[in-house]
């Protein structure tokens, strides 16, 4: 568990059950407030590879320039917030730009890419992004909401009117991914921006968790009395007892109490 003043972090990864190896990497830094989660795709040494130079490129990019942020933008928030949504679009696309690179350098890696989702909670906002299929969630008040869209070719078909959610055929197009870290020489992310109360919980997940456990049991442990490292650890576990069949990845974020000026000058 990692704690600040009205912040408390938790994450875990597990490698499931049917996969040699785990392809996801996450990142939590509670001194930035930041998470980053990203799970890899293209089976060998390249998904392994391009999630962790996925999670490395954004984390080394953002180390620099967030304290800047912070400094210059303290006392106007929409101004912070806009500018944190600037700076992950901008760690994305390096990121996209160091997978592109590498895979074109190591024929062993052609074809790599990685999913992401990526925030910062500053205050009582977290701004964030996403491509791919990992997702991001907020439960409120016995709750869940998905606050990412998918990049999937099923979610671009059943947004456009040609499948329906429950349609069988749906199924088969949900690893298609239209958007991903190293899928194209621009990567093209989503942006969030929503609020966060005292007590609310930020979701950040690989499929290997959605895949195998639905929303309404996700709710059922994140409602329940414990601690955050108990809601992740019986997450991951209940994937697994689902078959597990991909690695599971799962980091929740959640506020404490209100920081004050004193706090926020502090990056506590």
């Amino acid at each position: 568990m990692r704690k600040a003043r009205g912040l408390e972090m938790f994450s875990l990864s597990d490698r499931g059950q049917a996969r040699s190896e785990n392809q996801d990497s996450i990142l939590v830094d509670l001194s930035q407030a930041l998470f980053i989660l990203a799970d890899g795709v293209g089976g060998g040494q390249g998904g392994r590879a391009a999630s962790r130079l996925t999670v490395d490129t954004m984390a080394a990019t953002l180390g620099r320039i967030h304290g800047e942020i912070r400094l210059t933008f303290l006392w106007n928030p929409k101004a912070i917030v806009a500018q944190l949504t600037r700076t992950l679009r901008d760690a994305a696309q390096a990121a996209n730009r160091a997978v592109v690179d590498r895979a074109a350098a190591d024929p062993d890696l052609a074809g790599m890419a990685s999913t992401l989702v990526a925030g910062v909670v500053d205050g009582d906002r977290c701004v964030s992004i996403s491509a791919g299929d990992s997702r991001i969630y907020r439960f409120r008040g016995g709750r869940l909401e998905q606050i990412s869209q998918d990049h999937s070719l099923a979610r671009s078909l059943i947004d456009q009117g040609f499948l329906s959610e429950d349609e069988g055929r749906a199924e088969k197009y949900r690893n298609v991914l239209t958007q991903a870290v190293g899928l194209q020489d621009n990567i093209d992310v989503s942006t969030y921006n929503f609020p966060m109360e005292i007590g609310d919980i930020v979701l950040a997940c690989s499929d290997g968790l959605t895949n195998m456990v639905s929303d309404a049991t996700i709710t059922e442990v994140l409602a329940a009395p414990g601690s955050l490292q108990d809601k992740v650890e019986a997450l991951v576990r209940l994937a697994n007892e689902a078959g597990g069949r991909d690695n599971i990845s799962v980091i929740l974020a959640s506020r404490t109490r209100q920081r004050t000026i004193f706090s926020r000058l502090l990056r506590q």
